[in-house]
């Protein structure tokens, strides 16, 4: 054999190495979240005093575990419209209303209006602690009517509902001192506490921040968003930034109707209406 072959001998009966084709790997298929539970649902709601509607044909379904503020100029029915929620609103001798309110599926107007105010709580645009009562027995007053008298668990239920309002470590020494006696935002997050102490599902928040300085509408914001945690939060507030800043889906109001509803970042970024966007813009309000 020439030396040519002898050198090509070898390399010829070396095994061929077969590269087997990569295989393809399917992208990750996006996973999508699971769907928000509905807390409250409004259909085609209307109401008003007397002969008179204030809101007009309302459709909006609230989520849970999350804050919905609601805006709109002053007298476009945003009150009314929280009011009508946990059934204040028919506490007027002249009011009216039509269509549907649901709470987890469960037609408000069916429910006994007390029963539903536990499972709805409300915070007012002014701190309103009842004013012969201690700070203690404020907290505990919802719990009290509902007929639990023993201490201990009285006692429990305050410190964890101060706690939770962010409260327990200003007033812990002062327990049984008057609720008058505490600051505007003290008294606020007080309110709170005394709504959270009946363990609703619901709170309801009309303006509550419009009475109360920087600092204070700063410890209500935090607490908004640590307790949306638990429970469904609905905020009417004439703050726009306030809305931004706390809310997770926004509702705009307009004489009475509800104009447009979707998450807040698309509401003051992207409105779909022009309404909203002159409204959000400060071209009218």
């Amino acid at each position: 054999m020439n030396p040519v072959m002898e050198k090509l001998v070898p390399a010829m009966e070396a095994p061929v190495r077969r590269t087997e084709p990569e295989e393809k790997k399917e992208p990750p298929i996006a996973s999508t979240p699971p769907p928000r539970e509905l807390s409250i649902t409004i259909d085609n709601f209307s109401a008003g005093y007397g002969h008179g509607n204030i809101l007009k044909n309302v459709k909006l379904s609230v989520y849970d575990r999350q804050i919905t503020a609601i805006i709109g100029p002053s007298g476009c029915g945003k009150s009314t419209l929280i009011r009508c929620i946990n059934r204040m609103h028919e506490t007027h001798p002249t009011a009216t209303h039509e269509g549907r309110i649901e709470l987890q599926g469960k037609d408000v107007f069916s429910m006994d209006p007390v029963l539903l105010r536990q499972q709805v709580g409300m915070v007012f645009q002014r701190p309103n602690p009842f004013p012969t009562m201690s700070i203690f027995q404020n907290v505990a007053a919802g719990l009290v009517l509902n007929g639990v008298r023993n201490k201990a668990t009285l006692a429990g239920v305050v410190e964890a509902s101060l706690r939770q309002a962010a409260l327990w470590e200003e007033v812990k020494n002062n327990l049984h001192h008057s609720a008058l006696d505490l600051s505007g935002g003290q008294q606020q997050r007080l309110c709170i506490a005394r709504a959270l102490a009946v363990n609703p599902k619901v709170l309801l928040l009309d303006e509550p921040c419009s009475a109360l300085d920087p600092i204070a509408t700063g410890r209500i914001e935090e607490l908004l968003l640590e307790i949306k945690q638990s429970l469904t939060v609905v905020i009417v507030t004439h703050n726009m930034q306030q809305a931004a800043r706390v809310s997770d889906y926004t509702a705009f109001m307009l004489m009475g109707e509800l104009i447009e509803f979707e998450e807040t970042d698309k509401i003051f970024t992207n409105p779909s209406d022009p309404r909203t966007h002159d409204y959000v813009t400060g071209r009218f309000g």
